[in-house]
């Protein structure tokens, strides 16, 4: 059974942000998976120069899907996620078993403005690909998506539970 709630956002700070609101309101145990994995691997440069780039990353990939894993071992938890380690389509199958996924999704126009104020640093570059690419890869395997293109966290945090909702109701799920 699924007791947890995973957030994802092309910014990960916002995403972040939203996820410790959300765990005070819903008084949900809160866990960020960049903060987990940085705490197992420490210096990830260090990582790449001590094992080299081939070593290196294969110690990364593996210590990112164990964060994962264990992960997905919470119960009754919000989990904040980069975007990214939901590339690897192993890591979407493990939390989607146990977490639904909630996208909050953010338009071109907003995410530089967005990506200010939340403290996250974005290029041009990301933001092509992030709306030729990401931005459907995240919808489709999102079980919620909450547009929340013009709202600061708290609203965004209200936005989310009132979509969550929304979806247990439709779902004949327990509402949160």
């Amino acid at each position: 059974m699924k007791t947890n709630l995973t957030l994802i956002c092309l910014l990960p700070k916002y995403s972040k942000n939203v996820s410790k609101m959300l765990g005070e309101k819903l008084d949900m145990f809160f866990g960020d998976v960049d903060e987990m994995f940085d705490y197992e691997v420490g210096d990830a440069e260090r990582i790449l120069s001590v094992l080299g780039d081939k070593d290196g990353k294969k110690y990364l990939k593996d210590t990112e899907n164990k964060v994962i894993k264990n992960v997905c071992n919470f119960e009754n938890a919000i989990i904040s996620i980069n975007p990214t380690t939901l590339l690897n389509s192993k890591n979407i199958a493990k939390l989607k078993k146990t977490s639904y996924v909630v996208y909050l999704q953010i338009s071109t126009k907003y995410l530089k403005t967005r990506a200010k104020y939340s403290g996250d640093e974005i290029d041009d570059k990301l933001m092509e690909i992030a709306f030729t690419e990401r931005d459907k890869h995240y919808v489709e395997f999102s079980d919620i998506v909450v547009n929340s293109s013009t709202y600061k966290e708290k609203k965004a945090a209200k936005k989310v539970i009132s979509a969550i909702n929304a979806f247990f109701k439709k779902n004949k799920l327990k509402e949160k």
